[in-house]
């Protein structure tokens, strides 16, 4: 039989503390300096495709969740370093 392939869902995007969604499932989280490649990492480990990844640097500008169902939450953290952000929205 076919194996039912786990899909990696966007669940939310958050600026402050509050719009962070509640604890339930273990999460790992990637950080690291901007444009070494963590949202291609996140698409690589869960064989999705689901991150949106940029080579522009610092494209990710926010705490950015998404979920293997009833296993794992993943976080992707802005970068640190030279980025194109604007710094009052860092």
């Amino acid at each position: 039989g076919e194996r039912r392939k786990d899909k990696l869902t966007f669940v939310a995007g958050a600026l402050r503390m509050d719009q962070m969604p509640p604890e339930g499932l273990p999460e790992v989280c990637f950080c690291g300096r901007s444009n070494v490649g963590k949202s291609s990492l996140i698409n690589a480990v869960t064989l999705s495709t689901t991150v949106r990844s940029s080579d522009k640097p610092g494209m990710t500008q926010q705490f950015n969740f998404y979920q293997l169902p009833r296993r794992l939450m993943v976080v992707d953290l802005p970068g640190y370093g030279f980025a194109f952000a604007n710094p009052h929205k860092m």
